[in-house]
């Protein structure tokens, strides 16, 4: 069946190039039936080296979608603003960081300082950072660091109050970078698939606490969503995990809250990728 939308809707779309080739960030712009190829009107917005992230946001708070793009050939991010108006119209801004840069392969947006402002927070050089949204249009963006998993990246993340206490903690995920169709020979300094999080100080400059689950030869845990999957009152995950088969797919962690830390949590699978301790 057939569904017209009632209003125009904006879906973002970009072609993953080689690091010298400049690959065109494209809007399209859906006016009528999402079947008819005649209702959507393509725009580009510009073209970097290997964007790897396009997605929107209402950045600046004033009401509309703007559009922040992650290129990774040129490690940087970039706003386009939206100037409202018929189209609507976008100015291309630089997002300035003054400390290590964000590529946006994944990002996430929070008030963490308390401004009223929406701050990003994404992968920065080895570890996870997040940056503080300027009071000025233009000025830099101030960078601080919220943990690394070195050797192993920053691939995914979720926000969510983990442990309740009423401020927003982080679930992260990484990429193995060993083999895909077996455990092969890696060790503890390889970069491997790992999940865990890192606990809200409160004062979000200040130093977060790292929370390990898992860490295993192989993975890719590149997404998260928040849930409160059994209904007990505090928050789950769902995930998907690919480049481990047979183990890809999709799995949920469930929150066990024990009146002592407990060493490690309980697993669903008999057989598993082999388990790595942190090195």
């Amino acid at each position: 069946m057939r569904t017209r939308l009632a209003r125009p809707a904006l879906v973002m779309l970009f072609l993953a190039g080689a690091a010298s080739a400049q690959t065109p960030v494209e809007l399209f712009r859906l006016d009528g039936d999402p079947l008819d190829g005649e209702a959507w009107r393509r725009s580009e917005l510009g073209r970097y080296s290997i964007p790897q992230n396009a997605e929107p946001v209402d950045l600046d708070g004033d009401g509309d979608l703007d559009i922040v793009v992650g290129t990774r050939g040129e490690n940087r991010l970039v706003l386009f603003e939206n100037l409202g108006g018929a189209g609507p119209q976008f100015a291309e801004r630089a997002i300035g960081i003054n400390g290590p840069a964000m590529a946006g392969f994944n990002l996430e947006y929070a008030d963490l300082s308390g401004d009223g402002r929406l701050d990003i927070i994404g992968a920065a050089g080895r570890g996870l950072s997040w940056i503080e949204q300027p009071a000025r249009k233009g000025d830099a963006w101030n960078s601080f660091p919220i943990g690394s998993f070195t050797p192993d990246s920053v691939t995914g993340m979720e926000l969510a109050d983990i442990d309740g206490d009423g401020d927003t903690d982080i679930m992260v995920g990484s990429y193995s970078r060993g083999l895909r169709t077996g455990d092969g020979d890696v060790g503890l300094g390889d970069p491997l698939g790992r999940i865990g999080w890192f606990e809200n100080p409160g004062d979000a400059k200040s130093a977060w606490t790292r929370h390990d689950i898992s860490r295993r030869k192989r993975g890719m845990f590149d997404k998260f969503i928040a849930r409160d999957i059994d209904r007990d009152g505090d928050i789950d995950f769902v995930g998907t995990r690919g480049n481990s088969r047979p183990y890809d797919g999709v799995f949920w962690l469930e929150q066990v809250r024990t009146g002592e830390a407990v060493a490690a949590f309980r697993r669903a699978r008999a057989v598993e990728s082999d388990e790595v301790p942190l090195p």
